[in-house]
């Protein structure tokens, strides 16, 4: 039997199939990249894929698909394998207890709300209603999906823009 409480605006298997979506579109993504890179002749401004700033320094775009659009599809990954043991348990304790600790602890501002007494759980945690009645959590898990995959197309939209063909129909 499950002893956490159940919470109106939080469903773990709904969390991972947005994670999975999400991890799903940054593997096509970085492997549209890839095909880009490997397939498509850069133009004149972009020679050997190469970004150059005004002082001359070079910035490899290979280099900036793997670290960007790359390291985010292996942490998306990374949360869609563990979600089970790590990520949903996270996201259900952060909505339903109160965090004691203080909100902005290096500016001197004090600590969240007390709830009364009576609504102590057993093991010394307090539930935290307002948190679990008012904050849609799958809707926010949606948006930091939708977010995070955009997010990892940077790259690609640079390239697009700047360094293929269609940069010239665009007026770059």
């Amino acid at each position: 039997m499950d002893e956490r409480p159940k919470l109106p605006h939080y469903d773990a298997d709904y969390g991972l199939k947005a994670a999975k979506w999400a991890a799903s579109t940054c593997v096509g993504i970085l492997l549209i990249e890839l095909l880009v890179l490997l397939f498509v002749a850069p133009n004149a401004e972009c020679p050997g894929w190469a970004i150059y700033a005004e002082n001359g320094r070079a910035t490899p775009v290979w280099i900036l698909a793997g670290i960007v659009t790359g390291g985010m599809t292996i942490e998306i990954c990374y949360v869609v394998l563990s979600w089970k043991q790590e990520y949903s348990e996270k996201i259900h304790q952060s909505i339903a207890y109160r965090d004691e600790r203080p909100r902005f602890p290096y500016f001197g501002f004090g600590h969240r709300a007390k709830s009364n007494p009576g609504e102590i759980q057993p093991d010394g945690r307090e539930l935290d209603f307002e948190q679990i009645l008012f904050d849609d959590s799958n809707s926010e898990l949606i948006i930091a999906c939708t977010i995070w995959s955009l997010l990892c197309a940077c790259p690609l939209l640079l390239m697009i823009t700047m360094c293929t063909s269609v940069s010239r129909y665009l007026g770059y």
